[in-house]
């Protein structure tokens, strides 16, 4: 498994080819669409990761309440807040980089 920074910086340094992307260079955001694909695959697995570490501190919570071990987990297992989130943007990103090289196409 990669490490979750050099992915996190491999995301954001896709989005920021992007951003600077002028809209006609078809090619250019193929390869950023693949490198984004490609670190969103790698993120999936830490993800899968740091649900399953939630899930331990939500089991083994001493806690009284549903919501309390939830508390309790999202605390401990802060970075599974993250990644849902991180994969959520960059999911969206990559859906715009889709319909920018399909409009091109034409």
């Amino acid at each position: 498994m990669k490490d979750l920074n050099e992915i996190l910086s491999n995301i954001n340094k896709a989005i920021e080819r992007y951003e600077n992307c002028k809209l006609g260079l078809v090619h250019e955001q193929a390869e950023i669409a693949r490198d984004l694909s490609v670190n969103l695959h790698w993120l999936t697995a830490h993800r899968k990761q740091a649900h399953e570490d939630w899930l331990s501190v939500y089991m083994n919570s001493k806690a009284n309440s549903s919501a309390a071990k939830e508390r309790e987990a999202d605390i401990k297992v802060g970075e599974l807040y993250m990644i849902r989130h991180i994969t959520t943007s960059a999911n969206k990103v990559l859906d715009m980089l889709r319909s920018t090289i399909s409009i091109n196409k034409q």
